[in-house]
């Protein structure tokens, strides 16, 4: 739970010193993370259409809303999946400010981001920022998905799993968090990522 009686941490401390960098800049990074996004990108397929295949088939979509089209556009099924880019990194902005920094938003290598300049974030606070995106919208379109019909489910569907593939470098950075002290201070820098350790 996010606690916000703590005050933001904007200065490194005199004790810390740089423990680990990592930049998605480096060699074959890139191309690794890509590789690897198939594995979130599998693994919500799998869930999220394989339950809306039972839903639908087996149980017969008992909580749908009729009153809602069968099917929507193609076009406007694109603008769902596109719409979970900036959405993402919408709620990474929220849990930012929620922390008391103040997000940034842009565009770098053709990738969307959220960071903060200047902050530092716990680390435990820093894996709630790169995880939020992640469990809050594959949260929501879990709870809308059973009222919506098949067609228009589908469409959402899809959101939720590009959402998931989207969120590899989030677990990368939590993945590597985690190796340290929950007194690790975790500076964004856009494409690279600093840990602060006491030292």
């Amino acid at each position: 739970m996010i606690n916000r009686k703590v005050e933001p941490v904007t200065a490194l401390p005199a004790s810390y010193r740089e423990a680990h960098y990592m930049s998605v800049n480096e060699r074959g990074v890139l191309l690794w993370l890509n590789i690897f996004s198939l594995v979130p990108l599998v693994i919500s397929g799998l869930i999220v259409f394989g339950t809306l295949i039972i839903y639908h088939g087996e149980l017969g979509g008992v909580l749908v809303i009729h009153a809602l089209p069968d099917n929507i556009p193609t076009w406007m099924g694109f603008i769902v999946i596109l719409a979970v880019l900036p959405l993402h990194e919408w709620v990474h902005g929220l849990v930012i400010r929620r922390f008391g920094h103040q997000p940034r938003y842009g565009v770098k290598w053709l990738v969307l981001f959220a960071t903060s300049d200047g902050a530092l974030f716990r680390r435990n606070e820093f894996i709630q920022v790169a995880l939020a995106p992640l469990v809050l919208i594959t949260v929501a379109g879990g709870i809308v998905m059973p009222f919506l019909p098949m067609g228009f489910a589908y469409w959402l569907g899809l959101g939720i799993v590009v959402n998931a593939a989207g969120a590899i470098g989030d677990l990368w950075m939590t993945a590597v968090v985690l190796r340290f002290e929950p007194s690790a201070l975790i500076r964004d820098e856009e494409d690279s990522m600093r840990i602060f350790a006491p030292g």
